[in-house]
């Protein structure tokens, strides 16, 4: 999958936040509240409301269809967003009112009542809109329709007492089984603040009626702003006259417990769904929490946006490098300073380009804060102390500390933001092995980043193809910096004490490249001095921090490297497919070698349209290789190797197999056929029989070598 979609919660998916404790007591809540009742359900905008109340319907919806009785629920889903569009608050208000309507004369026999009450809403609208249009816009005109819509307005009594027999003649019907009717305005934090409060005023006073209870997705700083022009700015002489309002309209305050959020959790199923990170070493879910919440915070909708940054550099790393299966390639530390660098730059881009101008921020100086600022800082009254204040604490003790603080100090809220960002920056130097070459990571971070930087300065100090892989000169070179690197410090230590790699593994990894550099393939090592196309060799061998990759004619074929599983070093070996054996991974029988899709899409659920797995590198076979029992031959190396040519000198095999696509687009069809195509489809029946049957563990080609 590509890309999170920000949209709430759907019924049957996973709670990753783990907020689910919350949702059951409002639930026993709604279920057990005299009427009529209202609930606010708070939270900055993206912070989850909408999921919330996903959540709270689809479980009185389970009840309703699982313990039938005289309790059921009526639910009624109000997007009051939608019924804003380019209309008054009245006007919403009535579309509001008629869909209510609409939904409770489904379980009402009489519908001339129904009618009846739209017309009453109809005049009502019609009353409000003659005063307003003949009063202009004058404070009298808005007082005008100010009473027609207020509490002790003849019309709104005639209309509440009618939907009040509506809603008690409908739980007298023999064939009604609704205990309480449940309505749901969901968005009105999307309105503008003063008409939110306005539609939530005419709300409360036309829906005050026994057996209703409203959930409301709704801040209270959305209050707040929107009842300004009615009690000036808040100010703690004030304050209690935005608190009474706001407890007119709620009976139950519930503020979304966004402290509470299981963020590495929801981070981490996020990062696999777009397959951010494939390595063998697990990321830290303490230092993704801390990056998080040290950043852009827990905001749901601030998260989402941070995996799609994470996603298209992704995209665009394979795009660049032509090498989408070396992402498994990428060690634990560079992943993890991409994602703090990503986070950094969504939640303080000012920061960000600090590090732009100098990735060490161990260099960071008074200098460099000048050049930020000029010491605009200087010039508040209060600096001086402040800047004591903030020196005497660990977190500004430093000189790159100090300068953080000047550059925080001159916009309020980095200022309230400053302690925490300077926290975030020193994980960098407090969870990071100390012999790690750190600022090579950010500096190659950043130019990843780049691509979904907003800033208004020019980037051009980070260095030109920082995105791009990390090459090194030849096969020693490979193998050394292998044997130094943190991650293979701890397999000669755990996994192999005896020496890193095994003989037999470095002899096999030599004869693979030995193979490649004569007759007929005559490969040449990457010089990255070089352009692409004045290599001197249609074979071409890149060495990346872990792997090496075989590229013929620009295009990679296949590639080896060191890896470890249970305790065990082996080589890891990756070949194309070939279209005459059906693209199916092989079982090398003799040589005890069997091949694996490095993909897999598994437990299909047709009622949902979800699945396990992820999209790309559907033409490529991986097999983990124990030299100890298992034989990687001369032949095989060959033939895998003239395989891949092959299916790059003559693409006409993928088109005649793959009907004129490619085997990645073949995939990536069925696939979306799967999730969007009609159920009575061709395609998607044919994409659930592919699907189902490709991906069986057994559904290999057996060669007898």
């Amino acid at each position: 999958m590509v890309g999170i979609v920000d949209e709430a919660l759907p019924e049957g998916a996973k709670d990753a936040l783990n907020i689910s404790t919350y949702k059951d007591a409002l639930v026993r809540f709604i279920k057990r509240t005299n009427t009529p009742m209202t609930i606010g359900v708070q939270g900055e905008w993206g912070s989850g409301k909408t999921s919330l109340l996903n959540q709270i319907w689809n479980e009185l919806d389970w009840f309703n269809r699982n313990e039938p009785g005289i309790d059921d629920f009526k639910q009624i889903w109000i997007n009051s967003w939608e019924h804003s569009l380019l209309c008054s608050p009245e006007e919403c208000l009535m579309k509001i009112i008629n869909e209510i309507i609409n939904e409770l004369s489904d379980a009402d026999t009489d519908k001339k009542r129904s009618e009846n009450l739209k017309k009453g809403v109809n005049n009502i609208m019609k009353g409000a809109l003659r005063i307003g249009s003949s009063m202009t816009l004058g404070a009298a005109g808005v007082d005008a329709v100010d009473n027609i819509f207020s509490e002790g307005s003849n019309s709104i009594k005639e209309l509440r007492e009618q939907l009040s027999t509506l809603v008690e003649d409908i739980k007298r019907l023999e064939s009604n089984k609704f205990g309480k009717i449940i309505i749901y305005v969901d968005d009105l934090d999307r309105i503008d603040p003063k008409n939110a409060v306005r539609i939530l005023e005419l709300l409360k006073n036309i829906f005050n009626i026994k057996d209703c209870v409203f959930v409301l997705a709704i801040d209270y700083q959305v209050v707040v702003k929107g009842l300004k022009d009615k009690f000036g700015e808040p100010s703690p002489d004030n304050e209690w006259e935005f608190r009474a309002f706001f407890d007119k309209i709620i009976q139950l305050p519930f503020t979304m417990p966004m402290g509470k959020y299981d963020i590495a959790n929801y981070v981490l199923g996020l990062l696999e769904e777009i397959n951010y990170y494939n390595g063998d070493e697990d990321l830290d879910p303490e230092l993704i929490n801390q990056f998080v919440t040290k950043s852009i915070g827990g905001n749901p909708r601030s998260i989402k946006r941070l995996i799609n940054s994470l996603a298209l550099i992704s995209i665009l790393n394979d795009i660049e490098i032509s090498d989408i299966t070396d992402k498994s390639s990428i060690d634990k530390n560079s992943a993890m300073v991409l994602f703090a660098m990503a986070c950094l730059q969504i939640a303080h881009p000012e920061v960000y380009q600090l590090f732009v101008d100098k990735p060490n921020f161990k260099d960071w100086n008074e200098d460099l804060a000048y050049k930020e600022t000029q010491k605009a800082e200087e010039t508040d009254e209060n600096w001086e102390k402040n800047f004591a204040q903030a020196q005497e604490t660990e977190d500004f003790d430093t000189e790159w500390e100090k300068c953080l603080f000047r550059v925080c100090y001159q916009n309020k809220r980095r200022r309230s933001k400053a302690t925490e960002i300077s926290q975030f920056i020193s994980l960098f130097d407090e969870q990071f092995d100390k012999k790690l070459d750190i600022v090579n990571l950010i500096e190659t971070a950043l130019g990843q980043t780049a691509v979904t930087n907003v800033s208004s300065k020019e980037t051009g100090n980070v260095r030109k193809g920082a995105y791009k892989r990390t090459y090194v000169d030849g096969y020693d070179s490979w193998i050394t910096q292998l044997k130094a690197s943190i991650y293979w410090e701890k397999v000669k230590r755990f996994v192999n004490p005896e020496g890193f790699p095994t003989q037999k593994n470095e002899e096999t990894i030599k004869r693979y490249l030995d193979i490649l550099k004569t007759e007929p393939y005559n490969a040449v090592d990457f010089d990255i001095s070089k352009p692409t196309d004045e290599q001197g060799s249609d074979y071409v061998i890149k060495y990346t921090a872990t792997n090496i990759s075989v590229y013929y004619k620009k295009k990679k074929i296949g590639a080896i490297r060191l890896k470890h599983s249970k305790n065990k070093e082996l080589i890891d070996l990756q070949a194309m497919k070939h279209p005459k054996y059906d693209f199916k991974p092989l079982i090398l029988k003799k040589s005890n070698i069997e091949f694996y899709n490095p993909r897999e899409i598994t437990d299909l659920d047709e009622e949902n349209r979800t699945y396990k797995g992820s999209l790309g590198m559907f033409d490529f076979m991986w097999a983990d290789i124990n030299t100890e029992n298992a034989n990687l031959s001369t032949e095989i190396i060959r033939k895998l190797i003239n395989e891949g040519s092959d299916i790059k000198d003559n693409p006409e095999l993928l088109e005649s197999s793959m009907k004129q696509k490619t085997v990645t687009r073949f995939f990536t069809d069925h696939v979306e056929s799967f999730k969007s195509a009609n159920k009575n489809s061709k395609e998607y029946k044919e994409a659930v029989s592919f699907l189902g049957e490709y991906f069986k563990p057994g559904n290999k080609t057996i060669l007898d070598i």
